[in-house]
């Protein structure tokens, strides 16, 4: 499988098109912000920070501050750039540190499913 995006070249968060996973297929997020392999689009009362290279949902925050700092406290934890999910110990730190910053996990959506898994 090849990665759904590729991660943005900026180092501060900027205006950046990009894929999410579904679980009809990739959909485009034409007004969203990335830095890196994360990517943030306000959607349903909150804000979806995505992996960008499996355009996979990590979380839902409730503002952008938060979204901002989640992705801030978690890009250490893992290698984001790679096209893969983290083990489930390492997954269990990020959940951890993201719902430090008021980032949830939603239940009435996929999450972490790359594109091809999902749409198949």
């Amino acid at each position: 499988m090849l990665p759904l995006n590729t991660p943005s070249p900026s180092s501060t968060w900027a205006p950046y098109p990009f894929l999410i996973a579904t679980i009809v297929g990739p959909m485009a997020v034409d007004f969203g912000a990335a830095r890196g392999p994360f990517g943030l689009y306000g959607e349903k009362g909150g804000w979806n920070l995505t992996h960008l290279p499996t355009g996979a949902l990590i979380g839902v925050a409730p503002s952008i501050d938060a979204a901002m700092d989640a992705a801030n406290g978690i890009e250490g934890i893992w290698d984001w750039s790679t096209f893969g999910r983290p083990d489930a110990v390492t997954w269990d730190v990020i959940v951890l540190t993201l719902h430090s910053y008021g980032v949830t996990r939603p239940t009435d959506r996929p999450a972490w499913k790359p594109v091809l898994a999902v749409a198949a």
